[in-house]
């Protein structure tokens, strides 16, 4: 988990993570939050379990950091949001607000999941088409019969 402070470096942070085909998670928090200490705290002793998590924590006492948690509407912490890119737009797709350890681990999973399943086919995609590439060299390199 890094702890950023600012729109600039949370964008830069998301688009490093996602070139990177990593499960990208904007956390808010705050040092005085009990819930948020425990739940950062969890997050940081779980992170090796989570191999394709990217995680960055933003502190809202932090005047850059409230601007950016108003931006994603956010009521109350901790709130996490997990989010992917659409082109060069950020895009959220589920947020869970309060300590909820067990949502995150089930979301985590479920979008590690996803991951896998997008690799897969992207992998199968990429043997098909070499496979009709060499169909094509194979074909190109038969002789024709005059009739």
């Amino acid at each position: 988990m890094i702890n950023i402070s600012g729109k600039e470096k949370m964008e830069e942070f998301i688009w490093n993570n996602y070139q990177n085909k990593k499960i990208i998670v904007i956390y808010f928090g705050a040092e005085w939050c009990g819930p948020c200490a425990k739940l950062k705290e969890k997050i940081e002793e779980s992170i090796e379990e989570m191999p394709n998590l990217a995680i960055c924590h933003l502190d809202i006492d932090d005047d850059e950091n409230n601007e950016i948690f108003d931006l994603y509407r956010g009521k109350s912490i901790p709130l996490q949001v997990f989010i992917t890119l659409d082109g060069n737009k950020i895009v959220e797709k589920k947020r869970i607000l309060g300590y909820d350890w067990i949502n995150f681990i089930l979301t985590y999973k479920e979008f590690n999941e996803e991951n896998e399943e997008n690799k897969e086919n992207k992998e199968n995609n990429n043997e098909e088409n070499e496979e009709n590439e060499e169909n094509e060299d194979i074909n190109d390199d038969k002789p024709e019969i005059d009739e």
